[in-house]
C-alpha cells in the first residue's frame, strides 16, 4: 500500500462476503445437483459458512448475474463476482449493523490482496453513466447501447441516483471481476448442472492469488477451515502459504479499534496460519511411526485365517482411510509421501501386507480390525475404503466406513455453529 493510502478507510485488500442462501427462491442462481466432495445438502437453505467451506474446497467463486426481482443486477453479456474494497474492520462492523437490521449481508468472508484481484481482471464498479442510456433486454437481461458503455465493461455498471434515496449502493464500495468463458446455461429442460464444477467462476487456487484471508464466526468454524485448507495443500493444489491469515470475530471484542492501520495489521499478524509445524516431522521419527503401523497389519495379515466358502470372490482394492488430517501418524506418513489422498479428500495407506486374493470384504473386516488397534496404539481414527474391481481410489467406493457425522471431513448445509461460543477446538 502506498504512503498516501495508509487510512482508516481505505485499505489495499478486497472482500468477498456469503450470506445465507435460500435456493427455493426464484432469483437463487442455479445450483448443482452434486456440490462436489464430502458437501452432504439435505435442505433448500445453504447458510454462509458452508458456502465458505465450499468455496474454499473447489478453490473457486462462482459467477453469477445477482438476480433482484426476476432482472439482473449484472449488466451487459458477461456474468461477475462481486467483493468491496471496505476495510476489514468496516467490513465487520456493517455486517453486524445490517444483521441486526434483517439485511443479507454475510458474516464469513474470503479476503484477497487486491493488487493480486486487479491482475486477474476485478475492476472498481462504475456508479452511473454520464449520460441518460437506458438498458434494454428480454428475459431479465440489461444492456446498453454500446455507444453509452462498451459491452466489455458493462458488468461494472451500478445504477446510482442520489435524488433517490433507495438508489445509492455507494456504501458497498464495489469491485466487479468477469467471467472470461462461457457461463453456464441451462439446458432446454430447465435442469440445474449435475456438478458444482460445470459452474466457472474467479480461480482461487491461482498462485498469483497468494496470501488469501479469511474471516469466520468462531473457533470451531476455523479449525474447519483449516483442515479443509491443510487438505488442498497436502493434495498440492495450492501452496503452504495460499491462505495467510484466519481471522475469528468472536474473539476480538472491539472492532472500532481496528480502525486504525496498523492496528489492524497487527490483528493480521497475530492471526497467521501456520501449517508449518505440520511439515517439520523428522524423516527418522515419520519412519520408526510408519514401521509401527505395517507391522500392526502384518499382525493383522497373520492372525486372520483364510476366506471361508461363504466368501465371494471380490477383487479390488481396499485401503486404510486416516480421519484425522492434523495427527501426528498422519503428518509421518505424509513427510515420507506413503498416502494417496484421493480426490474426494480421504487420505488412504495402501497395506502390502494383506494378501490381495482375499476377497474384498473379507480385508475390509481386516482394515477395521487395523483400524481399532490404531485408535488404541497411536489414537487416531481410521476406517476402511474400498473399490470393487479396481485399484484406483476415485473411482466409486463399494464399502467404506463412513462417519456422517464427522464435522472435519464433511460439510453440512443444515449446520449452524454460527452462534457457537464454545472455544473447543480440534485435536491436532
Amino acid at each position: 500500500m502506498s504512503r498516501n493510502n495508509r487510512r482508516f478507510d481505505l485499505s489495499d485488500r478486497l472482500i468477498h462476503f456469503f450470506r445465507d442462501l435460500d435456493l427455493e427462491q426464484s432469483d437463487a442462481p442455479p445450483a448443482p445437483e452434486a456440490w462436489g466432495y464430502a458437501s452432504v445438502v439435505e435442505d433448500w437453505k445453504m447458510p454462509a459458512f458452508f458456502l465458505l467451506r465450499h468455496a474454499v474446497r473447489q478453490g473457486r467463486l462462482w459467477a453469477t448475474w445477482s438476480v433482484r426481482s426476476g432482472r439482473r443486477g449484472v449488466y451487459g453479456p458477461r456474468p461477475a463476482v462481486c467483493f468491496t474494497e471496505m476495510p476489514i474492520a468496516a467490513y465487520i462492523e456493517a455486517s453486524e449493523i445490517r444483521a441486526a437490521a434483517g439485511e443479507k449481508m454475510g458474516a464469513c468472508a474470503l479476503v484477497l490482496p487486491k493488487s493480486a484481484a486487479f491482475a486477474a481482471g476485478a475492476r472498481p464498479v462504475i456508479y452511473a453513466l454520464s449520460s441518460d442510456a437506458w438498458a434494454s433486454g428480454t428475459d431479465g437481461e440489461r444492456t446498453f447501447a454500446p455507444s453509452a458503455l462498451p459491452h466489455q465493461e458493462q458488468y461494472r455498471y451500478v445504477a446510482y441516483d442520489p435524488t433517490k434515496s433507495t438508489l445509492d449502493w455507494t456504501h458497498e464500495r464495489e469491485w466487479r471481476w468477469p467471467l472470461d468463458t462461457e457461463p453456464y446455461q441451462e439446458d432446454e429442460d430447465c435442469l440445474p448442472p449435475s456438478s458444482c464444477d460445470k459452474i466457472p467462476g474467479f480461480d482461487l487456487d491461482h498462485q498469483s492469488m497468494y496470501g488469501l484471508g479469511l474471516i469466520v464466526g468462531n473457533q470451531r468454524q476455523a479449525d474447519k477451515i483449516i483442515h479443509d485448507i491443510l487438505t488442498k495443500v497436502d493434495r498440492n493444489d495450492i501452496g503452504e502459504s495460499h491462505y495467510s491469515f484466519i481471522i475469528v470475530r468472536g474473539d476480538i471484542p472491539d472492532w472500532k479499534v481496528l480502525r486504525d492501520h496498523a492496528e489492524m495489521e497487527a490483528v493480521v499478524y497475530e492471526n497467521l496460519i501456520d501449517l508449518g509445524q505440520f511439515f517439520s516431522v523428522k524423516k527418522a521419527a515419520a519412519r520408526e511411526q510408519r514401521d509401527a503401523l505395517h507391522a500392526l497389519a502384518a499382525k493383522v495379515e497373520e492372525q486372520t485365517p483364510p476366506p471361508g466358502a461363504n466368501h465371494f470372490d471380490e477383487p479390488g482394492g481396499c485401503w486404510l482411510w486416516l480421519k484425522e488430517n492434523r495427527h501426528p501418524l498422519v503428518r509421518a506418513l505424509i513427510r515420507l509421501d506413503a498416502i494417496t489422498i484421493n480426490e474426494n479428500g480421504r487420505y488412504l495407506i495402501e497395506l502390502p501386507e494383506f494378501d490381495a486374493d482375499r476377497p474384498l470384504r473379507q480385508r475390509k473386516e481386516m482394515v477395521t480390525a487395523l483400524a481399532q488397534q490404531l485408535k488404541t496404539r497411536f489414537g487416531v481414527s481410521a476406517s476402511y475404503f474400498s473399490v470393487l474391481g479396481s485399484h484406483n481410489p476415485d473411482h466409486i467406493p463399494t464399502y467404506f466406513d463412513d462417519l456422517v457425522s464427522d464435522p472435519l471431513f464433511y460439510n453440512f448445509n443444515w449446520e449452524d455453529d454460527e452462534n457457537d461460543d464454545s472455544d473447543e477446538h480440534v485435536a491436532a
